[in-house]
């Protein structure tokens, strides 16, 4: 059984790219005035796209697009509404904004969606509109329905909230229907914080949603109403993250799905657990990974969850049935898939972020809670824990190595098996020697060049760095590189650990001296021959001025290569320098590159 981590493996998360952040920063600085707008309708152009639809209208939450729909479908005061048991109250909470009457069916109990067959018996004369919703991204049955709303002149309102890019026979959901209703909630597979969008193929329905949403103002007027409206708007840094987010929609899809397929490898074999299915005739978001509790198990889902939980691994519970809230209570409801089965529903960690090994360790804890030990899967080792466990234990026990044992935490340099010179960890002592502090500080005053943002160098600030930052970090450490004789050359050091691609970052300052010629390059591979050996790290990582060419030279030598450049400019403020990202600005000169380097482990040739 894995150890357990020290960090909440959470349920959700999103997935946020370069793409996102030029985007959003370019509308940021740009996106004003005339061009308020600009990246509103280019996602929302994208997105209709995207879906198969005429028009999109991107809103500021899906509540708001399914208000709007409702409205712009007619449906009032007295209607009724045909929705599922189990959503999300919002679907309802739109219906009763409108003033219509919610009529709850029961869900299916393998998809755990609308049930045509429940639906079909809850219309009457009074039934204006249903409302299918594809709950955690599994499409439901459309063709029943939307013959019912062809017999029966009833309007079908896609609640397509937490699916987009799910289908239902070949066709992406969202493009059934008359009108439609996405999620960009921070939750969500596709994100802008908070957002949401309306797509049609009625231009009529949508240029009714559109005057509403905006404060039901006069077309042939400038800022006069002539119906009382809502403000249900995006905001222009909104639609640049979605359009980031849309652009990437078959890479987060995919990966939506990897997660439930390593969960499905791992959970197949125990019997009276249920996961989310996928009939013959769809194609599954998996935007939640879900596990069902057979009535069988001892344990109850509470129980489970807290178990869980007790072991770091955050779940959440199914929606509940809404009939059973205080509002509804005195309804008359006959709907007994939707009473069972959420009682014994969970979430499980499903974000973007979830990794092979977290997973492994999920479903090892799952499988131990509900004594189902044998597997047809051989979990692998939750590596990034023992890598985690491992660097705090060699770092601690190094940062806090005694001056008379000093030499046994040395990393020692070779050239042609001849010691040259030494890595001296910087400990708690350095903290209490003035010699060492004040030569950091010389060399970070002598270095400032190649910071991203120069600093005022004192020596309390160099101590305060050295105590918090280096030796009071337990995820960095710093050594003084030493000649043959003890004079000091330079500094190197690992940092910015990343446990779960075991992997960190290079940080050096070495300035070279006579008596130890080619310190740089001797200095770095010692520590990568170290880092490699004694910590296991599978990459390294580095970062460099793209005019700083002798140190770029060297890093390609060691086996480094180029993954990475950013454009920079020059921003004096003062008497201090900084060098910030060119990012959506097309005009400005760049000046310098921020270039980032990577050399994997099983690149690596002892130098």
């Amino acid at each position: 059984m894995p150890e357990i981590t020290k960090e909440l493996i959470l349920t959700a998360g999103p997935t946020i790219s370069y793409k996102e952040i030029e985007y959003v920063t370019n509308a940021a600085i740009y996106g004003w005035n005339n061009h308020h707008s600009d990246y509103i309708k280019q996602f929302e152009k994208a997105f209709a796209d995207y879906i198969g639809a005429k028009y999109a209208m991107a809103t500021s939450s899906c509540t708001g697009a399914l208000h709007l729909a409702l409205l712009a479908m007619g449906v009032g005061p007295g209607d009724e509404v045909i929705v599922p048991e189990i959503t999300w109250i919002a679907t309802v909470s739109a219906v009763k904004y409108v003033g219509a009457i919610p009529i709850f069916v029961d869900i299916q109990s393998d998809t755990w969606v609308m049930d045509p067959d429940s639906a079909a018996k809850a219309v009457t004369s009074r039934t204006k509109a249903i409302i299918p919703v594809h709950l955690y991204g599994h499409p439901v049955d459309m063709d029943p329905l939307l013959g019912l709303a062809e017999k029966f002149g009833i309007g079908i309102l896609e609640d397509a909230a937490p699916a987009i890019g799910a289908e239902y026979k070949g066709k992406k959901l969202g493009s059934f229907g008359n009108v439609a209703a996405f999620s960009f909630q921070g939750a969500k597979s596709f994100v802008t914080g908070e957002g949401g969008m309306l797509v049609t193929n009625d231009e009529t329905l949508l240029n009714r949603a559109r005057f509403l949403g905006d404060h039901g103002r006069d077309p042939n007027g400038f800022l006069s109403s002539i119906e009382i409206g809502y403000k249900y708007k995006m905001s222009n840094i909104q639609a640049a993250l979605g359009l980031a987010q849309i652009e990437r929609a078959d890479e987060i899809i995919a990966k939506k799905r990897q997660v439930f397929g390593w969960y499905r490898e791992r959970l197949a074999d125990i019997k009276d657990i249920a996961l989310n299915v996928e009939r013959p005739w769809a194609k599954n978001l998996f935007w939640m990974t879900s596990l069902v509790l057979g009535k069988s198990l001892s344990v109850t889902c509470k129980d489970f969850m807290r178990a869980l939980k007790d072991r770091n691994i955050d779940t959440r519970s199914f929606f509940l049935p809404i009939s059973s809230f205080p509002m509804f209570k005195a309804r008359t409801v006959s709907n007994p898939v939707a009473y069972d089965l959420p009682y014994r529903g969970v979430n499980l960690p499903s974000g973007h972020e979830r990794t092979e090994e977290e997973i492994d360790y999920v479903c090892a804890h799952i499988r131990d809670i509900l004594g189902a030990e044998n597997s047809t899967h051989k979990p692998q080792t939750f590596g990034w824990l023992s890598f985690r466990d491992r660097i705090f234990r060699v770092l601690q026990e190094f940062k806090t190595a005694a001056k008379e044992n000093i030499d046994d935490y040395c990393v020692f340099l070779k050239v042609n098996n001849v010691v040259r010179g030494r890595l001296r960890p910087l400990t708690v002592e350095s903290i209490q020697s003035v010699d060492e502090i004040r030569m950091l500080m010389e060399w970070r005053q002598a270095t400032q060049e190649w910071f991203p943002s120069q600093f005022n160098v004192t020596y309390d600030g160099t101590k305060n760095w050295l105590e918090n930052q280096v030796v009071g970090e337990k995820e960095r450490i710093l050594f003084f590189l030493e000649s043959h004789d003890g004079l000091p050359v330079g500094h190197v050091g690992l940092y910015r650990f990343d446990f779960k691609k075991k992997s960190c970052e290079l940080d050096n300052i070495i300035r070279g001296n006579s008596k130890l010629p080619g310190a740089m390059r001797i200095g770095c591979s010692a520590l990568i021959d170290w880092a490699f050996d004694r910590l296991y790290v599978e990459s390294i990582f580095l970062r460099v001025f793209s005019d700083n060419s002798r140190a770029i030279r060297l890093y390609n030598s060691l086996g480094f290569r180029e993954i990475l450049r950013v454009p920079l400019m020059k921003v004096q403020e003062g008497s201090v320098t900084r060098w910030l990202d060119v990012i959506g600005r097309p005009y400005q000169e760049v000046e310098r590159y921020f270039v980032t380097m990577k050399l994997a482990k099983g690149d690596w040739i002892i130098k």
